[in-house]
């Protein structure tokens, strides 16, 4: 499985997420513009000093990163989703796409992948959206354990 932050822009973020994905043997893929540099303090406090243990890459290409992914390997995660991620069904092999804290992913991508996008569902409808490392931990854990 893939974990791939397009844009990602707060250094905890990613430093937690890399925690998770290296706890997890799964790969992590920043993609495009950081909002942070890796060596970040930030980073580093929150996960960096796991990353020896995590398979992770830099893409700096947003555009040219979505246009390789696979749409049948692919799971789009957004808010502009009625569809919940528990009916997605998850392989081995595929990518959760994920946009940045601050904007999400460009609405091109939702167009490009509108078949693969898909929401963790929430109830109170004044809540826009949730913290970008939580929402990575709530669907990669049921997609795991979901195979």
């Amino acid at each position: 499985m893939i974990i791939a932050l397009i844009n990602p822009k707060i250094p905890p973020n990613t430093g937690n997420i890399g925690r998770i994905c290296a706890a997890n043997n799964v790969t992590l893929h920043l993609v495009g513009t950081l909002g942070f540099d890796l060596s970040d303090a930030a980073v580093r406090r929150a996960g960096l000093d796991y990353w020896p243990y995590l398979n992770w890459e830099r893409f700096e290409d947003a555009d040219a990163y979505m246009t390789n992914l696979n749409p049948e390997k692919t799971h789009v995660l957004t808010v502009r989703s009625n569809k919940p991620y528990t009916q997605c069904t998850f392989e081995d092999d595929h990518t959760l796409v994920y946009g940045s804290e601050d904007k999400g992913l460009d609405e091109k991508y939702h167009k490009q992948f509108k078949d693969q996008c898909c929401t963790i569902p929430m109830k109170n409808p004044n809540v826009r959206s949730l913290n970008l490392a939580n929402s990575v931990a709530i669907v990669l854990y049921h997609a795991m354990h979901s195979q």
